[in-house]
């Protein structure tokens, strides 16, 4: 996944910060190299079936686990807080089977997803865990209360039609703290937790 460090920031031209930049604070799993490589020819075989579809870089590749709010501009606060709940978890590693492709989000602008519809319990108790430890740490307004594991491959007009797929199983190597910059192509990588 294709990822910077948390850059300087840049001012406007008379040195103040530049204003209503969007910034999104989220956990999530990232799949391997050699898993986005076959999730990249997953996509390709599908693009005959949504010619209308705007697809995805595979070094976007995610699965969010919780997304922590957005801002105007950088929140240090807010990461500090999401590292802190991060000390002391020796999480196990999940393997999650994404077996339907399904459109979430907006209806105006829905992704198209490889998504589990039904986690395994192993999946789900390390999601609940990783709630738990965001509740605690004061994350109580945005951290989510169900989890569909999804990964978005596209996004497409409305009432697309879902078509079936084989399903793909991942093996996340560790948990990753996100942010996405509003106009940045490429991740901030904040945090990161190897699992096992």
């Amino acid at each position: 996944m294709s990822s910077r460090s948390v850059p300087t920031p840049q001012g406007d031209l008379f040195g103040g910060p530049q204003p209503g930049r969007l910034h999104r604070l989220f956990f999530a799993l990232v799949p391997s190299a050699g898993e986005r490589e076959g999730l990249r020819h997953r996509a390709e075989d599908l693009k005959a079936a949504f010619p209308q579809a705007r697809w995805v870089s595979p070094e976007r590749y995610h699965l969010t686990l919780h997304f922590l709010g957005e801002s105007d501009g950088p929140r240090e606060d807010m990461v500090r807080t999401a590292c802190d709940a991060m000390q002391g978890w020796q999480p196990e590693p999940v393997g999650i089977t994404l077996d339907h492709l399904l459109c979430l989000g907006n209806p105006k602008n829905p992704a198209l997803t490889l998504a589990a519809l039904a986690p395994s319990p192993a999946v789900v108790a390390f999601w609940r865990n990783l709630q738990q430890r965001l509740l605690r740490a004061g994350f109580k307004q945005h951290v989510g209360r169900s989890f569909v594991p999804h990964l978005t491959l596209a996004y497409v007009p409305p009432r697309t039609a879902p078509v079936d797929v084989p399903p793909v199983v991942l093996h996340p190597q560790g948990v990753h703290l996100l942010q996405s910059i509003e106009g940045e192509a490429d991740y901030d990588l904040l945090g990161e937790w190897p699992l096992g």
